[in-house]
């Protein structure tokens, strides 16, 4: 904790001596019924305290942002999150610009969830060109290198985006969207265990790892070379219609494949608020389905009214009973996702109110479960006198 705090002190010292032009703080406090998304409904709360600097220095500007989370219920679990990076913005003409960026992360958990550590590179490169006025040209490509404290977890991934948005004078717009991704494991042929205190067991509880049938502190890496790759590919749309000037209605959907590959663990699972190493976009195949209205309410008050609908399927994760055993079934989970968000912006700061509920059917019995998602925060941005 102390080497955190002086951290951050000495990025605000720094940016103290390159004056700054702006200064984001935020805090947001998380109140959840299911922290670990699983059967057994572990509550917690989350306080979250963050910061964001940037300095504009011509030709390019440099930024950092950092991130404090503390568990209550389970404060081994607490982390810290610092981003330092560098962008730019370059006009191409009138119609077409090119934006990078590149930037290092470094998270840091306490002992018990020491594997979760890591340090990463990221890399961004972005073109966009209108093809008209009503029309927009959009892509990039995205490099990620991530290096764990447990090197099991270790891997590098690219991913390239292209869509199409088409804007009407009634008030639609129409949105095309294509990715693909593919992610090495770095290290795709160990098998580890690890062993943590306060990890569940069949009865459920708190920390990481799934309790099957006795099989408690569990967090498996499998032995197979089918894991060392995974390619996805999907494809994504959205419909939006105004409706006057406060209320907007829009549609999307997604469709994902995977290409080749597998997750190489024997599980995946997700935390809620917390980055999960087993767990990210290239884990599923599947669809998407949403839907959203937007309202302005009087007081310029905006309220985000959604349904989700996904359908995933986990290449290579086995689904269990409630014995443990396996069902020689590949895991699918149905998840339906019902949220309601107000937010209201002041001169100085904005503050935000959301709710989420969801439900998630699963061919496995450990993650056929329901929660519910609280949010309270507030933001304050402040201009240092720059550019």
């Amino acid at each position: 904790m102390k080497k955190h705090v002086m951290i951050t002190l000495l990025i605000f010292s720094v940016s103290a001596v390159l004056r700054a032009d702006t200064l984001s703080l935020s805090f947001n406090q998380n109140v959840t019924d299911n922290l670990f998304q699983n059967r057994y409904g572990e509550s917690d709360r989350l306080s979250n305290l963050g910061f964001y600097l940037d300095k504009n220095l011509g030709k390019f500007s440099l930024y950092t942002q950092g991130s404090y989370s503390y568990l209550f219920e389970n404060p081994n679990l607490t982390y810290y999150v610092q981003d330092i990076g560098a962008d730019a913005l370059h006009a191409l003409n009138q119609r077409s610009a090119l934006y990078f960026s590149l930037s290092g992360r470094g998270a840091f958990y306490r002992a018990d969830y020491g594997d979760f550590n890591y340090a990463s590179i990221n890399a961004f490169a972005a073109f966009k060109s209108y093809l008209s006025p009503t029309s927009i040209f959009k892509s990039n490509y995205t490099f990620e290198y991530k290096n764990y404290s447990s090197s099991l977890f270790d891997f590098s991934s690219h991913a390239f985006m292209i869509s199409l948005d088409k804007f009407f004078q009634t008030k639609t717009t129409l949105k095309l969207e294509a990715n693909w991704g593919y992610k090495t494991f770095l290290h795709p042929y160990q098998t580890e265990e690890f062993t943590t205190t306060g990890s569940p067991n069949s009865q459920g509880g708190k920390g990481r790892g799934r309790g099957r049938a006795g099989n408690q502190n569990q967090f498996l890496i499998r032995s197979q070379s089918e894991g060392q790759g995974i390619q996805v590919f999907s494809l994504g749309g959205l419909v939006a219609q105004g409706l006057g000037s406060r209320v907007g209605i829009n549609l999307t959907g997604m469709k994902q494949w995977n290409l080749s590959g597998q997750n190489p663990f024997a599980y995946v699972e997700e935390y809620y608020a917390v980055e999960n190493p087993s767990y990210d976009r290239f884990s599923w195949q599947g669809y998407q389905l949403g839907s959203q209205i937007s309202i302005v309410l009087p007081w310029n008050i905006r309220t985000k009214l959604g349904y989700t609908l996904s359908v995933k399927e986990f290449p290579g994760i086995e689904s269990f009973d409630i014995e443990g055993i396996s069902m020689d079934e590949v895991r699918e989970d149905t998840r339906e996702q019902f949220e309601a968000r107000l937010e209201k912006d002041f001169p100085a700061f904005s503050v935000f109110l959301s709710y989420y509920f969801i439900d998630n059917k699963s061919n496995d019995f450990y993650f056929d479960w329901e929660g519910q998602f609280f949010s309270l925060g507030v933001e304050w941005n402040l201009s240092l006198g720059g550019k």
